[in-house]
């Protein structure tokens, strides 16, 4: 059914727990997956500046990659650069390119109207893909400590 799979890395913890996910469904249907982490980079005045280091960006494909095929996994990946805001549109392009058949991303698990405010790049994904999209949420009780953690503490 899923012949290739492709799992959208980012570096927050959401993504992370994406991996586990994307490697089981490889693993259940007998398919590669494809490792994709999209660097983005910003225009100032005089320059244009990557938001993460181009080492930083290959080792989180590179670690991937390798716990996938220690999962038993056939496993590729790839860094891509894009302007910012359109990150999405790369996820797509390449899936397009790859001929995926079905991509695997992380959620923050925002509300349709926190999403559409703030963009999620999942939801523009699912918006614009061609193939399946799984959204793979993090348990309400991670999602609420994450949260708990990141309030200032009240006295």
């Amino acid at each position: 059914m899923f012949n290739h799979i492709m799992v959208a890395l980012d570096r927050s913890t959401y993504s992370h727990r994406t991996l586990p996910t994307a490697i089981e469904m490889a693993k259940k249907f007998g398919s590669d997956l494809f490792v994709l982490h999209v660097s983005e980079h910003d225009r100032g005045r005089a320059a244009v500046y990557s938001l993460e280091s181009p080492a930083e960006a290959t080792r989180l494909v590179g670690d991937a990659v390798e716990e996938a095929r220690d999962a038993g996994v056939k496993a590729s990946g790839e860094v891509r650069d894009a302007a910012a805001q359109h990150t999405a549109q790369t996820i797509v392009d390449v899936a397009t390119a790859k001929g995926v058949d079905l991509i695997v991303m992380g959620s923050r698990g925002l509300s349709e109207v926190q999403g559409f405010f703030l963009g999620s790049v999942t939801h523009k994904v699912i918006q614009t893909a061609h193939v399946p999209v799984l959204v793979d949420r993090a348990p309400v009780e991670s999602r609420a400590a994450e949260t708990a953690a990141k309030r200032p503490a009240t006295v």
